[in-house]
């Protein structure tokens, strides 16, 4: 998990694999484990809205950092774990 996006991929006892994927308009043809990418880190800032959690697309950064890092930063992903 990064600041403001993570790598995911499945894993039902054998990694999932593809032979080709298109990264920023260039494609790569090989045998390469199955990774997406999803837009919410543990620094994508969390808030609460008419009862709904809403993710980012702001981040906490790192200084201050999220509230765990007890430095006065705002309420982020990292703090829900």
């Amino acid at each position: 998990m990064g600041g403001t996006s993570t790598d995911v991929s499945r894993f039902a006892g054998r990694l999932e694999h593809v032979q080709e994927t298109t990264t920023a308009g260039i494609t790569i043809q090989a045998p390469q484990c199955d990774i997406n990418t999803v837009a919410a880190g543990g620094g994508s800032l969390l808030k609460a809205e008419n009862g709904i959690f809403t993710v980012g697309p702001e981040s906490a950064g790192a200084h201050p950092g999220p509230v765990c890092y007890r430095k006065g930063g705002r309420l982020a992903i990292t703090d829900a774990n």
